[in-house]
């Protein structure tokens, strides 16, 4: 098994025990076809974009709830979280990290759907090359912590050093990566998740990964740059936390 293509926390502790929901961060390719960025789901179905079309639901504009309600929702109804978290940044902010024509679809399974927002892999740069694909996958966890994650992590001598600590919109975040995860070549990504209540030993971890890879028609190990992805980062998740978890 490949394990670029899953989360770094998730292959970490398939080996160990597994961090609830991380299993859903399954990175999806979109396929070759335009769409507008738009308020909601095109009639002909996103779905048809992405990697595993029979495990993936159309995004659905639903008002998010915010805080210890949108907690609650996650345990009780993940899917409808899942179109939440997917409905939480309008279009024109999503427009300024993906670009226009960016596309959300609900993936994973029904235990597990994860929100997964690509930008448009059929938009050419000026010199009519195709451009690289962002992605961003988010999911909530209701039941684990940050602090369980960190301690599963550090037990370990391959993926401790994997493992650093930052602080976003005054939350406890807890970064997780390799060297061959920000190299500048192939998939890049940045895996964030925060303890959305603000103490990273209480319930409650909101998971994104922001992946950046080559364009349509390259080799799967081109080199990419890697500076849309850094200057990304933060920027969106201090938004998603601001709509959230204020």
């Amino acid at each position: 098994m490949n394990a670029r293509l899953l989360t770094s926390v998730l292959a970490a502790t398939l080996a160990a025990t597994a961090l609830g929901g991380c299993s859903s961060l399954v990175p999806g390719t979109a396929k070759p076809e335009s769409a507008p960025s738009a308020g909601t789901a095109e009639p002909a179905g996103m779905c048809a974009r992405s990697n595993e079309p029979r495990m993936c639901q159309e995004w659905s504009a639903t008002t998010p709830k915010t805080g210890h309600d949108l907690l609650r929702t996650a345990e009780q109804d993940p899917l409808a979280a899942a179109q939440m978290l997917c409905s939480a940044l309008p279009a024109d902010v999503l427009d300024r990290f993906l670009g226009t024509g960016h596309y959300r679809v609900i993936a994973g399974s029904a235990d597990s759907p994860t929100c997964t927002i690509s930008s448009d892999d059929n938009k050419k740069n000026a010199d009519d090359k195709y451009e690289p694909v962002l992605e961003v996958e988010i999911f909530l966890s209701a039941r684990e912590s940050l602090g369980r994650d960190l301690s599963i992590l550090r037990s370990r001598p391959d993926t401790a050093a994997m493992v650093t600590e930052l602080s976003l919109s005054g939350k406890p975040v807890m970064r997780v990566g390799n060297p061959e995860d920000a190299n500048g070549r192939g998939r890049d990504k940045e895996e964030l998740s925060v303890a959305v209540l603000g103490d990273k030993n209480q319930p409650g971890a909101l998971r994104i990964r922001q992946n950046l890879r080559p364009p349509r028609g390259s080799k799967v190990d081109a080199p990419v740059d890697r500076s849309r992805l850094d200057s990304m980062r933060d920027p969106l998740v201090n938004e998603l936390l601001k709509v959230l978890f204020p």
